[in-house]
C-alpha cells in the first residue's frame, strides 16, 4: 500500500508538470511585457515622427519693428506675412505697412521688419545722399551685393544683428565668424551704421 501512495504521488507530480499547469500565466506575463515595450517603442516612434512632420510643416520667422509684440513666431510653412503680423499683435499706430506686400510667403528664418510712416522715403534719401549701406537695415540681398558677402555670409550677419542687436559700429562685424580682417577690409568703405 505504501508503495502504491508513492507511486501515485510520483504520477501526480509528473502529469502536472507535463501539461505544463503554471507556465501559461508565466508565458503569458513576457507575452504582455513584450507587448508593453513594443507598444512604447510605438509610441516613442509616433512621437518622433510627429516632431518631423511638425518641423516640415512649420517655420520661424522675427517680426520687428512697428508691431505691438515683435518677436520669434512659429507659423506653417504656407503662411503669409499678414499671419505674421497678426501674430505679433498688429502694426502699431506709427507703423507704415502699406509698403509690404502682405500677401507675401514667409520662409524659414525671415526677419520681417515694419517701418514707421514715413521711414522708407527717410532710408532712400539717406541711400542717395551717401551711397553707403546701413549694416543695421540692410537685408540679405543688400549684403550679398558687397565683395566677399554671399548668401550664407549675410544670413549670418543678419542672424547676429537679431541676436545681439544693432551694430554700434561696422568694426563690430569683424566679431562675426567668417568675416575677419580681410573680407572687413574689402567692405569698410561701402558700410555704415545708423
Amino acid at each position: 500500500m505504501k508503495i502504491q501512495k508513492g507511486s501515485i504521488f510520483l504520477l501526480i507530480v509528473f502529469i502536472f508538470f507535463l501539461t505544463g499547469c503554471g507556465q501559461g500565466d508565466v508565458f503569458t506575463s513576457v507575452q504582455d511585457g513584450e507587448k508593453s515595450d513594443s507598444g512604447s517603442q510605438t509610441e516613442a516612434e509616433h512621437i518622433i515622427k510627429s516632431s518631423e512632420d511638425a518641423a516640415e510643416t512649420n517655420i520661424y520667422v522675427y517680426v520687428c519693428g512697428h508691431v505691438n509684440q515683435p518677436g520669434v513666431y512659429q507659423l506653417s510653412k504656407d503662411s503669409r506675412i499678414c499671419d505674421a503680423i497678426t501674430l505679433a499683435g498688429g502694426i502699431t499706430e506709427d507703423g507704415n505697412g502699406e509698403v509690404l506686400n502682405q500677401a507675401e510667403h514667409m520662409t524659414d528664418g525671415q526677419t520681417l521688419y515694419v517701418p514707421g510712416r514715413g521711414e522708407e522715403e527717410n532710408k532712400e534719401q539717406t541711400a542717395q545722399d551717401d551711397g553707403l549701406l546701413d549694416i543695421n537695415t540692410a537685408g540679405k540681398e543688400e549684403f550679398m551685393t558687397l565683395p566677399g558677402i554671399g548668401e550664407a555670409k549675410a544670413d549670418i550677419i543678419i542672424r547676429y544683428r537679431e541676436e545681439h542687436g544693432a551694430f554700434q559700429s561696422i568694426e563690430e562685424l569683424m566679431n562675426i565668424p567668417g568675416i575677419k580682417e580681410g573680407v572687413f577690409n574689402k567692405i569698410k568703405s561701402s558700410i555704415k551704421v545708423s
